[in-house]
């Protein structure tokens, strides 16, 4: 969903309306143009009205990056949401604070920021340099985007049964995985080891 998105304010913006088919010959103005490069359409926001060069302070810092991406490092204190995962976990984003997402260079960060706006949360901004200007990071420990097998019992307070996962972090006793509920998507879970 928020790839179509991304794709479709690409398209808005650098290709131009789509051109009118008819019968016979088409007016020359009724091609495809490349946009004005500087030019923005009117219903979206600037980029710049979007972007933030460093993490607002007292701002929740979340990484859209996926798993496999976490091995280079994540910022310190940042919430670990995956971008498709991101529209079915609105619940847990504040509204009464700004969120600073970021990514591994700012592109899709950019997307989800302006996606977050359009779902009611005004203070959403999008970190321009990515995880290089997020501030300190840390490596996690373990390696992210090893499968394990997880047994049966209480999660964060709901028993679940025995299923397998993908590690998004282990840092000491704490593992931070994820695994597919029944419809499908992905969950992320905390399990004391």
């Amino acid at each position: 969903m928020l790839r179509r998105l991304l794709r479709n304010l690409a398209d808005r913006a650098f290709v131009g309306p789509a051109p009118r088919v008819s019968r016979g010959t088409a007016p020359p103005e009724a091609s495809w143009t490349r946009a004005d490069p500087g030019a923005v359409p009117p219903d979206e926001p600037d980029l710049a009205d979007l972007e933030v060069e460093s993490p607002i302070a007292g701002s929740l810092l979340l990484d859209i990056r996926e798993p496999g991406e976490l091995a280079s490092g994540v910022a310190v204190g940042a919430m670990l949401l995956p971008m498709d995962l991101v529209p079915h976990h609105l619940d847990r984003l504040p509204k009464d604070r700004p969120i600073t997402v970021y990514c591994a260079a700012g592109a899709r960060s950019w997307g989800v920021a302006h996606w977050l706006r359009e779902q009611g949360f005004p203070e959403a901004w999008s970190l321009s340099g990515g995880l290089g200007a997020a501030g300190p990071t840390r490596v996690p420990e373990g390696t992210p985007g090893r499968m394990v097998d997880l047994p049966a019992g209480l999660v964060e307070g709901a028993w679940v049964p025995a299923q397998r996962g993908e590690v998004i972090e282990a840092v000491g006793n704490v593992v931070r995985y994820r695994v597919r509920d029944p419809q499908g998507f992905w969950v992320e879970r905390t399990l004391l080891a």
